[in-house]
């Protein structure tokens, strides 16, 4: 069975106000510039670089 990734839903909402479209788009998006858009934080980014090890 392959394992489903789950994201917080401050990170759903994040996407979603800025339109990216699936969690690869999202993760191919480099730090500073995620840091630098709107509602994001340090917390979200913490979730980001551990989706990223996975």
């Amino acid at each position: 069975m392959k394992n489903l990734i789950t994201i917080s839903l401050e990170l759903q909402r994040f996407m979603e106000l800025h339109k990216i479209p699936n969690l690869i788009s999202l993760l191919q998006i480099e730090d500073e510039i995620l840091l630098g858009m709107t509602g994001f934080g340090w917390r979200m980014m913490a979730e980001v670089l551990t989706l990223r090890k996975t």
